[in-house]
């Protein structure tokens, strides 16, 4: 049964790879890959086959803005995803990821497993 679900993929900007990311930094993107994705359900977005990238701006003391990298191609999509992002209660970010950006994707897996594709 094809179901919403969020997976993570992070972009660590600022010239850092994915080797550098460790297992505090891995285990805060599987935990608010999670969160989001209650947050989603929550929000009663259909599931419709659309996904949508959001970015997440990192401080020390946790996202300092939400943008949409990526359009579902549904405005109102992105905003509800958006929106449901932005109320999720998230823990604060080991420091190896204060000061850079963070990419969610939400959307359509065919199974009920996430991934994960660290850049």
């Amino acid at each position: 049964m094809k179901r919403l679900v969020a997976f993570a993929a992070i972009a660590l900007f600022s010239g850092a790879t994915a080797a550098h990311a460790g297992p505090a930094a891995d285990a805060w993107i599987a935990e608010t890959g999670a969160t989001l994705q209650t947050a989603v359900d929550g929000a009663g977005l259909s599931d419709d086959g659309k996904s949508v990238k959001l970015r997440f701006k990192l401080g020390s003391g946790g996202p300092n803005a939400v943008q949409i990298a990526e359009s579902s191609g549904s405005a109102d999509f992105d905003a509800a995803a958006k929106a449901a992002a932005r109320k999720a209660r998230l823990s604060r970010p080991p420091a190896e990821l204060a000061g850079r950006s963070v990419v969610f994707t939400l959307g359509l897996q065919s199974s009920g497993s996430s991934a994960a594709d660290a850049r």
